[in-house]
């Protein structure tokens, strides 16, 4: 199936120079300097030696890629340290020797071809590690400091923080949203010196362009979000989760710009009773999580060397943001302890991994800081252990939070759901290799929405402009508007005859 999928991917890019990948140029690459040391070695012990040639070995340089393969040069190891690469190399010929050597009994048109050979093969790999793996430091400066961090869907719950930390962090900024809820969240840094602000969709190929244009990373956090959100429409959840990706991906690499963070979810494992680590199956029981498992396979597939992909699977966000969601079981709760005075909690002994939204912007902030080589196409799970609990749990910490404010608060219990779903996840990849760990607990990230309820932040907490759902069915009624599709994809010279 695999097979069948990549000649039918390949066939569609056609047969050309211009249309190899980046895999297929190194095993071609490996296949000729093979194919020219052994044309080398049969010439010499031709003319010099006068002696004949078994055609069993006009079959070393298949053998040769095919044990390259074998031994993944073309897939886990391609992202590995050029010394790595040339102890891996000299494996395998030394294989190749071995075999052909029982085959034709030539040990010296084998040792030969792998003296010619060797030098081709290895010191290429080791030459193109050095820009990485001896100046790190030079690659991460060149990679970063070209021009502001595109944050595609920055007026949004999570995209405001990461746009608050960005700034703070001395970086210019570029935020691309089309403001389905509102432009307030983005007001406390318009005239910010460092901020830019372009009104738009992503799958808007030129406000997609103009954003775009000398960027140096591009963080996508925009799409739907949340399981009843994405059910409310297929196919525009499909749209604005995975064919924006998409779009979002080649525009990068057309622009030129090599560090590239995607927004995904711990959704994409489903149910589960034991803790899941990025390596696990992925069981999706959404929509949603579909779609971030397709959009995290269009951007890991055929990956060039020079384009930086880190994938981050969030855990259960809460807390307070510019852009406030009563649509999150954290918040939620907080909001009917403090408007109602109950807590109604379906399912209490479901577990569920949380996770502060200021703390999604700090991972993000810290991939941008690691050097882009230890996180190319890596996935990481972003969360901590210490959040883990039963929805009871949240719940019990909820009304100790209140009521330290002096309100009173009851605990609803419905335990008679059909739907029972655990999820445990492991977080210790992104501790033990960028060193993240939360820095807003429950307790305090509960308070601090408390005391923003206190101050008259929030209006009701059922108004539709906390809800993801609610705000889905405008946006697809957008989508399926003939006069907006047309704004969309309508070809860009004819924009600007009658613009929107």
């Amino acid at each position: 199936m695999f097979l069948f999928q990549y000649l039918r991917s390949r066939l569609k890019r056609g047969i050309s120079i211009f249309a190899i990948g980046p895999n297929e140029a190194r095993l071609l690459y490996d296949f000729l300097v093979s194919f020219g040391g052994l044309i080398s070695s049969i010439g010499f012990k031709v003319i010099f030696l006068g002696e004949g040639i078994e055609w069993w070995s006009f079959l070393t340089p298949l053998a040769l890629v095919s044990f390259n393969g074998l031994f993944g040069i073309y897939s886990k190891l391609r992202m590995a340290a050029g010394r790595v690469k040339a102890i891996v190399l000299a494996a395998s010929m030394v294989c190749v020797c071995g075999v052909f050597w029982v085959l034709t009994g030539d040990a010296a048109l084998m040792v030969l071809w792998a003296m010619i050979t060797a030098p081709a093969l290895i010191l290429p790999r080791l030459f193109l590690s050095l820009p990485y793996s001896k100046h790190k430091n030079l690659a991460v400066a060149t990679i970063k400091q070209r021009g502001p961090v595109l944050v595609i869907g920055g007026a949004g719950y999570i995209g405001s923080h990461v746009v608050d930390l960005l700034l703070q962090d001395g970086q210019g900024v570029r935020v691309l949203d089309r403001l389905i809820y509102g432009r307030e969240a983005l007001a406390d840094f318009e005239g910010h010196r460092s901020f830019e602000f372009i009104q738009g969709d992503a799958t808007d190929i030129s406000k997609l362009t103009m954003a775009m244009k000398g960027a140096s990373a591009v963080i996508h956090l925009a799409g739907l979000v949340g399981d009843p959100a994405c059910a409310l429409d297929p196919p525009f959840t499909r749209h604005a989760n995975i064919i924006c990706t998409r779009m979002v991906k080649e525009m990068a690499q057309s622009m030129g710009i090599y560090r590239f963070v995607f927004a995904s979810s711990c959704s994409v494992y489903g149910v589960s009773d034991k803790e899941v680590r990025e390596g696990y199956d992925l069981s999706p029981v959404s929509l949603y999580g579909q779609t971030k498992i397709d959009s995290e396979k269009e951007l890991l597939f055929s990956v060039p060397d020079d384009f930086f992909i880190t994938i981050l699977r969030f855990a259960t966000v809460f807390g307070h943001s510019w852009r406030p969601r009563f649509d999150l079981v954290a918040n939620l709760f907080t909001a009917q302890a403090m408007a109602d005075g109950i807590i109604t909690v379906i399912g209490p002994q479901q577990w569920r991994p949380f996770v502060h939204v200021r703390d999604l912007a700090r991972a993000v902030l810290m991939v941008l800081k690691t050097n882009p080589v230890s996180v190319q196409s890596q996935i990481f799970n972003v969360g901590d252990r210490r959040l883990n609990m039963t929805i009871l749990q949240l719940a019990e910490v909820v009304k100790s939070c209140v009521e330290k404010n002096g309100r009173q608060v009851k605990i609803a219990v419905q335990d008679d759901i059909q739907d029972k779903r655990n999820y445990a996840v492991s977080f210790d990849k992104i501790r033990t290799m960028l060193g993240f760990e939360a820095a807003t607990l429950m307790e305090a990230g509960i308070q601090e929405m408390v005391e923003n309820f206190n101050r008259g932040k929030y209006k009701d907490y059922r108004d539709q402009i906390y809800s993801n759902v609610a705000m889905t069915k405008i946006a697809s009624a957008e989508f399926h508007d003939p006069m907006q599709s047309m704004k969309l994809y309508a070809p860009i010279e004819n924009r600007f005859i009658n613009p929107p």
